[in-house]
Order: structure tokens, then C-alpha cells, then sequence
């Protein structure tokens, strides 16, 4: 099977859970013997062809932050990659974004690029995992909705990652939905051993009763991260020795209705809470990733809105329990209330504080729930599954064109 992944964005340098799971899914189908090409922007210092862990990568003359107008060089991707898949064969056409800034651009962008398919008669794949997607394309109506919906109309199959995205999406594209859940590669989130822990908690200023929470994901409102920040400074009168990790990257768009004193408080390492709040930034390297989440004590995800969100899963995978919030996507699949974890109320500032209170203040809770949610991960989200289903739905759709 040869598979051409057109995505705007790509790693390195760009971040999210969606893409993470996409590049690690075909490592894994390369592995099994298939051909992935990506289709990319280009980045300052890459080359603009290689191949990493047996994939195929092009990266486009022009570069993502070039000079050239955001919305020029985003129009003139999808046809540089309509280009090359023209001196290719390839069997299905998985699309990644195609970094339009409007609807109208993605209409066009995917428009070029689904046309190029059907000359090589190649499926065309998309993945949904955005939770306002049936609220914003399915449902709502005018003309950014309609192109919306052409979009996924276009499309041989969509993809949902929870049972909520997909039954939006089967009940407008019944013939074209279908649900594949996330997962966590096997042996890379995993518990660290006790001397490892302590030695790196140390090496970080922790002692051995201190309790240290982690986020992880865009520092953004959408990640519910302005509310995490006040609420956790609010528990230091009571209990000095709590701690927070927060991992990922700053959102440079949607920080625009964020507390700025809070993104402040982190990024500049203010003498205030730098002893308290460590920012560490965008963590690339998985072994890193893991060591910081597994030396973290409990896991906080207060996100708004998700479709079934990595983060939550990675720490259960790392045997951290987790405090996430009560929204389809994140507590309808992963995690268990009162087994692996809490659920809050999304904006309740009130259930996040008792719920970091309980958790933060009892260790054998922490333990036993930890263990539960590796277990659960393990046991309900293994990797293989996730590429056998992924492999039977890339090998019947070709075989539906043939």
C-alpha cells in the first residue's frame, strides 16, 4: 500500500496530539511493509527531501514563515503538492491540513488535491478530532459551513476518534463515517522505576513529600489553561509544598483571551513562581516526555474543548492518575471516574481545587489510581489494534477503487 499524507504542518517544528499519533501510525505501517510519503511546508535548516524512520519526506520551496503573505503561500501549497503527487502513484490520499487560513482556502487547497487523487484513483482519507465540528459544519448554516460540509463531501471516508465525533459525523456521512479511537504506542509511555523518579525529581528540586502536577498540551484557553494557573496558586496558601510542571508550547493564536499574567508567570520564570511553576517549554524527545510525566504525581487537563485528546492518555500510559474534564472525547473513552481519576465541570474552579485537594493529599489514592489507568490504557488502547484497524480500512478502501 502507497500513502501520500498531505499535511501544511508537520514535525518538526509544529506540535499536537493529531499529528504526533499520525507520524508514530505510519512509522508503525512502514514497518509492516507499506510506502508513506509526506507532503509538507518547508522549514529554515531541512532539507527539502529525506527520509526519517522510513518515511518520505518533501518539503515545499516555500517555507512556512517566509516573507511571502500568509494567505499567498497557503494557497500555492496545495497546488505545489498537486504537482509532485502528479509524478507519483500512491493509493490513498490521506489529508493533514492544508494550512488555509478561510474556509474558502481549504475548499480550494483539498479541491486541487482530491482531484489529483481521482486522476490516480486513489481513496481519499480524513481524519476528525475537533469537537465543534458537527456544531460548526454538520449543523450550522451560511457559507463558510457549506464549504465546510463540500470539504467532507469530497471525501471516500472520515475518520472520528471518539464515539461523539463520529456519531456527529455518521449522522449527516452514514456511507463515509467511520470511528478508529486513539492510542498510545506501546513501550513509550511508560512508569519509570523508583531510583530513576527520585533521582530526577531531585535533580529538580522536588523532595520526597512534595506533590507535583503536570499539563500537558497548548498553553491556550481552548487547553483550559487559564484556569489551571490561578487555581493552583490559590492552593499554595494552604499547601506551599505543591508544585506544577506545564509542557507544551505557547499558542501564538489563541492566547488572545488568555490571562497574559498567567502565560507571563511561565514563560519569563518571574521571581514570584519560578520555584513553584516550572515551564518546560515544547518537549520533542519521547524518553524526555515520558520522564517528566511519570516523575509527576497527578495529571491536570481541564481542557473545553477536545475530540479525544493524547495528553490524558499518555500520563494514565505513564501510571499518573488524571483530573480531566467532563466532556465528550476525554471522559466517554480513557479514563474512569473514581478509578483512574476525576472528572471536573468544565470552568468550575471550585470541583478543580477539591479535586487537586484530594488527589494532592492522598498518596495511596495516587497510587491506586495510577495503577488503574495503566492498566486501562494497556488493556483498552493498545497499539497494535489501533494499526490493525488502520491497515484493514487503508487496504478496503483501495480495494473499493480497484
Amino acid at each position: 500500500m502507497k500513502i501520500s499524507f498531505v499535511s501544511y504542518y508537520y514535525w518538526p517544528p509544529h506540535f499536537g496530539g493529531e499529528l504526533k499519533i499520525s507520524i508514530e501510525r505510519f512509522e508503525s505501517l512502514v514497518q509492516r511493509g507499506h510506502k508513506v510519503m509526506v507532503l509538507t511546508s518547508g522549514v529554515p535548516g531541512l532539507p527539502e527531501q529525506e527520509i526519517v524512520d522510513g518515511i518520505e519526506i518533501l518539503r515545499s520551496p516555500i517555507i512556512h514563515d517566509s516573507h511571502f503573505g500568509r494567505g499567498i503561500r497557503r494557497l500555492v501549497f496545495p497546488l505545489w503538492a498537486s504537482a509532485q503527487m502528479r509524478k507519483m502513484k500512491f493509493d490513498i490520499l490521506h489529508h493533514g491540513g492544508t494550512g488555509g487560513i478561510t474556509p474558502l482556502d481549504n475548499f480550494f487547497g483539498m479541491t486541487i488535491l482530491n482531484r489529483r487523487a481521482r486522476q490516480k484513483k486513489a481513496a481519499k482519507v480524513i481524519v476528525h478530532s475537533l469537537a465543534d465540528t458537527e456544531k460548526e459544519v454538520l449543523v450550522t448554516r451560511g457559507f463558510e459551513a457549506r464549504l465546510r460540509k463540500k470539504n467532507l463531501e469530497q471525501m471516500d471516508c472520515i475518520v472520528s476518534v471518539s464515539p461523539a465525533l463520529h456519531t456527529g459525523v455518521a449522522r449527516v456521512f452514514p456511507e463515509k463515517a467511520k470511528m478508529i479511537l486513539n492510542a498510545v504506542k506501546d513501550g513509550v509511555f511508560k512508569p519509570l522505576k523508583k531510583e530513576k523518579r527520585r533521582n530526577f525529581r531531585q535533580s529538580n528540586g522536588i523532595i520526597e513529600e512534595q506533590v507535583v502536577f503536570s499539563f500537558l498540551g497548548t498553553v491556550s484557553q481552548r487547553k483550559g489553561f487559564d484556569l489551571l494557573v490561578p487555581v493552583f496558586i490559590s492552593l499554595l496558601m494552604d499547601n506551599p509544598s505543591y508544585r506544577l510542571w506545564v509542557i507544551g508550547p505557547v499558542s501564538k493564536v489563541e492566547n488572545q483571551n488568555v490571562d497574559e499574567i498567567a502565560i507571563e508567570r511561565l514563560t519569563s520564570n518571574s521571581k514570584d513562581h519560578s520555584k513553584v511553576i516550572k515551564y518546560w517549554g515544547r518537549i520533542d524527545n519521547r524518553d524526555e516526555l515520558t520522564t517528566i510525566l511519570a516523575s509527576s504525581d497527578v495529571f491536570v487537563f481541564p481542557s473545553r474543548k477536545e475530540g479525544m485528546p493524547l495528553a490524558p492518555m499518555e500520563a494514565m500510559s505513564a501510571g499518573v492518575p488524571v483530573i480531566i474534564s467532563r466532556i465528550p472525547g476525554v471522559t466517554d473513552q480513557a479514563s474512569i471516574e473514581g478509578v483512574t481519576g476525576r472528572y471536573i465541570q468544565v470552568n468550575d474552579a471550585d470541583e478543580l481545587r477539591n479535586a487537586m485537594i484530594e488527589l494532592g493529599s492522598d498518596p495511596e489514592l495516587r497510587k491506586r489510581m495510577g495503577r488503574a489507568a495503566r492498566q486501562r490504557i494497556e488493556q483498552e488502547f493498545g497499539w497494535e489494534k489501533h494499526i490493525d484497524e488502520w491497515e484493514a480500512l487503508y487496504t478496503s478502501l483501495h480495494d473499493n477503487l480497484v
